[in-house]
């Protein structure tokens, strides 16, 4: 992970100031990864790039979601570069990647997004069935083993680039939907790198087969009920290193994120069994999409990332 040269060779960058941000830096890298292929990240500083022992690094996914809405497919962002100019004591570097998801609603960019940021260690702990072996077969592939590109090529990446070792105590993972179960299955997995996850409307309730074939047509999504018991069964038997850890989640009540309630009430009981440092909170009226999201980032900041001591 220490090895520069492993690394040089797989990007070439080019710097932007000041370009599609109102208030920063913003740095946008082609990254050529081994494990995902070509990916666009984009690296934000509020600060020019100062780092100091105090800087915290927070890897984001939907990273084209975050800074600029005149280039979404929704014409939303969750607006990061606007909130942090009215919090110049701030310390970050937000690490933004862009997802497969570049349609927005598209029914293929949609499911490759799915298999990318779906927890491919959960899989182990759902109900042996047809529909397992078919999960198993389609998610669990190199090409959409997107926790190891963060993991084995991102992070050293940013690790030369800054000259700075990130671990759990200087790093974030955060995400929203299927971005925010990933965050989470991050900091299960790799608690000495990941200190903190931030989880905004987690996509609790995955999508049945039949929904999923329909989809183009019928729009609907309803609960998998295997999905739900196999996740919350990897999250009980898996989350006994977090107790130096802070994990934040939310969700609204209208649209897709009515459906969360539920679930995430059931999530909250295994951390407060478990005695996991979280908050949970529910915003009456806030539905699934970013200009929520982006009302509730700085919260969630300041809570992941304030002292306690």
């Amino acid at each position: 992970m220490k090895s520069l040269s492993i690394y040089m060779y797989l990007l070439t960058s080019f710097f932007i100031c000041n370009s599609n941000v109102s208030y920063g830096y913003l740095e946008k890298v082609n990254f050529n990864s081994n494990t995902i292929g070509n990916r666009v990240i984009e690296i934000y500083s509020p600060k020019n790039w100062i780092i100091d022992d105090d800087t915290k690094f927070i890897i984001m996914q939907d990273g084209q979601m975050l800074f600029d809405s005149s280039l979404t497919w929704n014409n939303q962002e969750w607006m990061i570069d606007e909130g942090f100019k009215n919090r110049e004591n701030l310390n970050f570097i937000i690490i933004g990647v862009h997802s497969l998801n570049k349609s927005g609603d598209g029914f293929f960019d949609n499911t490759k997004r799915y298999a990318e940021y779906f927890p491919k260690q959960s899989i182990d702990y759902f109900d042996k069935n047809i529909k397992t072996f078919i999960y198993k077969a389609f998610l669990d592939r190199e090409k959409f083993n997107y926790l190891n590109f963060i993991v084995f090529e991102l992070i050293p990446y940013i690790e030369n680039k800054f000259s700075i070792k990130l671990n759990k105590n200087n790093t974030g993972i955060m995400g929203s939907s299927m971005g925010g179960l990933l965050a989470l299955n991050a900091i299960i997995e790799y608690p000495d790198i990941f200190g903190f996850a931030g989880c905004f409307s987690v996509h609790w309730i995955g999508i049945k087969p039949i929904d999923y074939f329909f989809l183009p047509i019928r729009k609907i999504i309803t609960e998998d009920e295997n999905f739900i018991r196999g996740i919350r069964k990897y999250i009980n038997l898996n989350i006994t290193d977090l107790n130096s850890h802070k994990i934040y989640f939310d969700y609204g009540t209208d649209g897709l994120d009515l459906f969360y309630s539920i679930p995430q009430k059931s999530i909250d009981k295994i951390f407060i069994e478990h005695k996991i440092n979280f908050i949970s909170t529910e915003f009456a009226g806030h539905s699934h999409e970013e200009k929520y999201w982006a009302l509730r980032f700085f919260d969630a900041l300041n809570y992941l990332t304030q002292d306690e001591s």
